[in-house]
């Protein structure tokens, strides 16, 4: 994408994605699901489909009208719960009645199947109807992460799953190194966290700026006195040494770190199976600006270290040793809670074009493509994995769909 010397962060954030046109379509709701309120569905049938995520920030759980068949339900905010209800009869969309409603958010609904959209006089939905709205080739990856990213798909397809979840958590966990017998032993797990304390730079503890929390698996630290962040999205810089080099990164790393003035917090690992994850080292940042300004100081400092490479994330020098996402925004108006992270967000869209390519009866090539185009239909820059848009609406998962019990 580009020389170690100049970032590929692209000026202003985050780029524009390849979308269907934005042209105003007439959509309808899905009518292959229905909506159901939190209220009317069973406590412990609630907790293992949402989770803690508190009832302001699911509008409604969407199941299958045959609620026979095991499908996907959907957890969707309160906006996407009132569209969704008034949907029911066809409108045309952008609309000013509902200006929050981007193309990118309606591209969304569409892949995630939530709504239909007419299109040569047929309402199509998911990836059918992406393929149509977006004709266009999927552009080649630029960049050796983006090529991994390829590489995650095709294996999450070869393994010819059919839950939704599952495939999301091969495509998350890609790239993570075989644990060896050696690496079990209690004496390892103690020299590999004495390593890394020896690392920090001397005095951290004591530093007025900075409180280390309890987060574990993770060795974490966050800024004291961080203003409140509702409603904007956070970006993050990946640092992916191999595990032999971790040591030497996070050394030459965090003196970096904890000066740069626009720092939220980072966190290191701190176990045996957080050191083997290509995302091993995570660094959240104010704006766009702290970004290119740390990795370009960043990138001196760690020439030499090999590079891990983080799938799905956008690459931004050093062979994929550094690379960026940008978490959802924490929101009062939509399922945040439900959503971790950056590469869960586009995972979990990935995983539904998987599954949406195979009861489709198409494998291969074809499947990878409408996968792609799924998440592309988002926001999503497929050639570079550099995200558009930050906040997610839905969120699928596979569970088994009976009716929900009243109570």
């Amino acid at each position: 994408m580009s020389s170690p010397e100049t970032p590929a962060v692209r000026p202003g954030g985050p780029g524009p994605a390849t979308r269907p046109p934005a042209d105003r379509y007439l959509y309808r709701s899905n009518p292959r699901y229905v909506l159901r309120g939190l209220d009317t569905i069973d406590p412990s049938e609630r907790r293992a489909l949402i989770g803690s995520s508190s009832g302001s920030a699911v509008g409604g759980l969407l199941f299958p009208a045959d609620g026979t068949v095991p499908g996907t339900v959907k957890a969707v905010s309160p906006s996407t719960a009132r569209l969704f209800q008034q949907a029911a009869v066809p409108t045309r969309l952008p609309s000013p009645r509902w200006p929050g409603v981007s193309g990118e958010d309606l591209g969304d609904l569409v892949g995630a199947e939530v709504l239909e959209v007419l299109v040569a006089g047929r309402f199509l939905t998911g990836v059918e109807a992406i393929a149509e709205l977006a004709r266009q080739p999927v552009e080649p990856p630029e960049g050796r992460l983006a090529a991994l990213s390829l590489d995650a798909i095709a294996y999450a397809e070869s393994l010819r799953l059919r839950d939704q979840a599952a495939i999301a958590e091969r495509l998350y966990a890609f790239h993570r190194v075989p644990i060896r017998t050696a690496w079990r032993t209690v004496g390892y797990e103690d020299a590999f966290r004495a390593g890394l304390r020896h690392a920090l730079p001397h005095g951290l503890g004591g530093d007025p700026r900075w409180t280390e929390y309890r987060h574990h698996p993770w060795r974490a630290f966050r800024r004291r006195r961080t203003p409140a962040r509702a409603g904007r999205p956070t970006v993050k810089l990946y640092i992916s040494p191999t595990t032999d080099d971790l040591a030497g990164t996070v050394a030459a790393s965090v003196a970096l770190i904890v000066s740069a003035p626009e720092v939220l917090g980072w966190k290191v690992a701190d176990t045996v199976d957080t050191m083997v994850r290509p995302d091993k080292f995570v660094v959240y940042l104010e704006s766009w600006r702290a970004l290119r300004d740390l990795a370009g100081e960043l990138t001196p400092a760690l020439a030499g270290a090999q590079a891990h490479g983080v799938p799905f994330t956008c690459e931004t020098g050093l062979d994929g040793l550094l690379s960026w996402g940008l978490d959802p925004a924490p929101s009062p108006d939509g399922p945040g809670s439900l959503v971790d992270s950056w590469r869960t967000w586009v995972t979990a869209r990935l995983a539904g074009g998987l599954v949406q390519a195979r009861q489709a009866g198409l494998t291969g090539s074809q499947a990878h493509a409408a996968a792609l185009r799924r998440a592309r239909a988002a926001g999503v820059d497929t050639s570079t994995w550099q995200p558009v848009r930050g906040r997610a609406g839905v969120l699928e998962r596979s569970a088994p769909c009976g009716r929900p019990k009243t109570g």
